[in-house]
């Protein structure tokens, strides 16, 4: 769990609290149900402002239907509800919960609730008897990836991470299933979209990935992949990705490098492989900075991910 700072302010007292997220929002929570106590005798915290930062360097203030101040980023140039529900930009019900709750704090500038998200299921005519009974682990699971963060048993914030997230699917173009142009003759081939995977003959959606059988990871007479990996210090599926890719085009001399290469590497390497897998790649490029790539048949290592692979990532 992260750090939580959090500051009270009243008319001239001001008290901060800071240390880890879970341990601050329990004195939080009972400040506001107890007042002060004995740190501060007769001080009314009716009118009191609270200022939450989560990230001390990245804040700004917003206030809350009970008159707290909370500091936290707020979109811009975003869609609204209604083109991300034309668009279908969520890929999973999780990230329909995510966007749910970016709108209905006003992109993570208030609070929010489950009642509030169960009212946009309702107004975007997506609220289901199988949503609704699932809502509950779904948004178990959004506090598990820590998008989500509890002040209180009924009233939740969107966490940096989460407002981050949100923002990336709100910014996607279209929608996670991508459709195969159909060809204008019988002649014709098919068309790829942006996000078409080449593999060899055929090819497939962003979603669908599968080993390429013609990659060999123990070349003879060169480093495997396997050994090449032991080099370094891989923390993350990003860490990983960046060095199959540089793998790929240092021992193997493979350019451009498609989805489906990082994919047979991670296969090669026994790795547990990411259902979400399109995703992690996306990741790695938009919030980590390490790729770069407009379509995932063409994948290079951005500046920021070849300085990490030969400078960050290297074992001493």
């Amino acid at each position: 769990m992260g750090k939580l700072r959090i500051k009270l302010k009243y008319k001239s007292f001001e008290i901060e609290l800071e240390g880890e997220e879970e341990t601050v929002q329990a004195e939080f929570k009972d400040i506001k149900q107890n007042g002060l106590g004995n740190v501060v005798n007769g001080v009314d915290m009716s009118e009191a402002n609270y200022i939450i930062e989560t990230n001390p360097r990245q804040i700004e203030q917003v206030s809350s239907s009970n008159g707290e101040t909370i500091k936290i980023a707020s979109p811009t140039n975003l869609p609204s509800l209604k083109d991300v529900i034309m668009k279908q930009l969520p890929s999973a019900e999780t990230e329909w919960i995510l966007v749910y709750a970016f709108f209905a704090s006003d992109g993570g500038s208030k609070y929010f609730t489950t009642k509030n998200i169960l009212e946009l299921y309702e107004s975007s005519k997506r609220k289901t008897n199988s949503r609704k009974a699932n809502l509950s682990n779904n948004i178990k699971a959004l506090f598990g990836k820590g998008y989500f963060s509890a002040l209180n048993d009924d009233e939740y914030i969107l966490t940096d991470d989460g407002k981050h997230e949100a923002t990336e699917i709100l910014t996607r173009k279209h929608s996670s299933t991508i459709a195969k142009v159909k060809p204008t003759s019988k002649s014709s081939k098919k068309t790829e979209s942006v996000d078409t995977i080449k593999s060899g003959k055929k090819s497939a959606g962003p979603n669908k990935f599968e080993v390429l059988k013609d990659i060999n990871f123990r070349p003879s007479g060169k480093t495997s992949l396997l050994d090449f990996v032991k080099t370094y210090d891989i923390k993350s599926n990003a860490d990983r990705i960046v060095v199959i890719i540089q793998y790929l085009n240092e021992i193997l001399g493979i350019k451009p490098v498609t989805g489906n290469h990082i994919y047979s590497g991670f296969w090669e390497l026994k790795c547990k492989i990411p259902t979400a897998f399109y995703q992690i790649i996306t990741n790695t490029k938009t919030r980590e900075k390490f790729l770069d790539f407009t379509k995932i048949s063409d994948i290079k290592l951005s500046i920021q991910g070849q300085n990490h692979v030969r400078l960050d990532m290297v074992k001493k």
